[in-house]
C-alpha cells in the first residue's frame, strides 16, 4: 500500500487528466457518488489508468460495473476514477494531547443606575402612529412623578438601559430608543406632574424624556478548564486544467 503522502502526490498530478463531470457517454450504472471522471478518448489503457490513479481492480469494477476485473471491455466513454468515499479516506485527522489550563477572565458590563437619570428635553409627540417612546406603561395616573415613571421603565426593561418619558401630567412612556425631535420651545412642556406639582411632566402632545446614567461594573473570574484541540489536514489537492497530460482526449482534436 502506498503511504498517504505519496498517494496524495499521485492524485495531485493525476487529476490534471480528470474532469468534475463526464464529457463522454458513461454507463448509467456507474456509482452515484463519483466526483471525478476520466474521459477515455485516447490511447491510455485501462490498466494504466488504474495504476495512475492507484485504483484496485475491484474498486474500479465496483465504480464502473461495465468494466470487468480484467479491464474488459475498455470503451470510448467516461469512467469514474474518484468517489466521495475515497476522497474522504484520503483526509488525515490528528488530535493533540488534552491539556488543562487555568483562565482568568475579566469582563466589563454597563449597569445603569435607576437613581440617576439625565433629562434629554421636551419632545413633540403628536403622532400616535409614531410615538417618541414605544410603550405606554401608565395612563391617567393621579400620582405620577418623574422618579416613579423612571422606576417603572427600569423594571419593565429587566434592569437594562431604557428611556423613560412623562407626558400630559399623568402618562408614563418607555422605549428602547427615542424617536422624533425636540420641541422648538422647551416651555411647551408645561403641565405639572399629577403626583408632584413642583415638577413638569410634559405637556399637550409634548413629552419630557430621560435616560439612565450608566456605570461600569467589572467582574473577574478564575476558572480551570480542560481543552482538547483537534486539527484536520487534507492530504489531497485536486487540480483541474484544460491541458491534459495523459492524452485523455486524443483523437478528438485535443
Amino acid at each position: 500500500m502506498k503511504p498517504a503522502f505519496t498517494l496524495a502526490l499521485s492524485y495531485t498530478f493525476a487529476l490534471t487528466a480528470a474532469d468534475y463531470f463526464p464529457e463522454l457517454q458513461w454507463d448509467p450504472a456507474t456509482i452515484s457518488t463519483c466526483v471525478d471522471w476520466f474521459d477515455n478518448g485516447g490511447s491510455d489503457t485501462c490498466e494504466s489508468i488504474r495504476s495512475l490513479f492507484n485504483i484496485s481492480a475491484q474498486d474500479f469494477h465496483d465504480w464502473n460495473p461495465s468494466v470487468g476485473l480484467d479491464c474488459k471491455p475498455w470503451d470510448y466513454q467516461s469512467y469514474c476514477i474518484l468517489t466521495k468515499e475515497r476522497l474522504a479516506s484520503l483526509t488525515l485527522t490528528k488530535t493533540t494531547a488534552t491539556a488543562t489550563t487555568t483562565t482568568k477572565t475579566t469582563s466589563t458590563t454597563q449597569a445603569p443606575s435607576p437613581t440617576v437619570w439625565n433629562a434629554l428635553g421636551c419632545y413633540t409627540d403628536d403622532d400616535a402612529s409614531f410615538p417618541v417612546l414605544e410603550k405606554q406603561v401608565r395612563s391617567a395616573d393621579s400620582a405620577l412623578t418623574i422618579p416613579s415613571c423612571e422606576d417603572a421603565c427600569w423594571k419593565a426593561s429587566n434592569l437594562t438601559v431604557l428611556y423613560a418619558g412623562v407626558k400630559q401630567g399623568d402618562q408614563c412612556w418607555c422605549g428602547s430608543f427615542v424617536g422624533g425631535q425636540t420641541a422648538r420651545n422647551e416651555a411647551d412642556c408645561n403641565i405639572p406632574c399629577s403626583g408632584d406639582k413642583a415638577a413638569i411632566c410634559g405637556g399637550t402632545n409634548r413629552i419630557n424624556v430621560f435616560e439612565p446614567v450608566t456605570t461600569q461594573v467589572t467582574t473577574t473570574s478564575v476558572s480551570t478548564s480542560t481543552r482538547t484541540t483537534e486539527t484536520t489536514e487534507s492530504t489531497t489537492t485536486a487540480i483541474h486544467t484544460t491541458t491534459l497530460t495523459s492524452g485523455a482526449r486524443k483523437g478528438r482534436g485535443a
